[in-house]
């Protein structure tokens, strides 16, 4: 599967990626996914699997979709 960081997301990992691969063997739930990368489930506003908003709760995910995840986004 295809993992892409929105904004700040990234400066949770090592060397700081906006995508990653990743191979799973069988479907995960994403927030277990989230999870094993040691990213804050509090700073995931939105989730997306293949273009489609999910709950970060209830979502399952494969190998071969693509994942998106971006933090809250504020303006002034």
């Amino acid at each position: 599967m295809e993992l892409h960081l929105g904004s700040y997301l990234s400066w949770y990992l090592p060397d700081q990626p906006s995508s990653l691969a990743i191979h799973l063997d069988s479907p995960i739930a994403l927030r277990e996914l989230v999870e094993r990368l040691k990213l804050p489930p509090a700073e995931i506003a939105i989730a997306a699997v293949n273009g489609i908003l999910v709950s970060l709760q209830d979502a399952q995910v494969s190998d071969g979709d693509r994942v998106e995840l971006h933090p809250p986004n504020g303006g002034g």
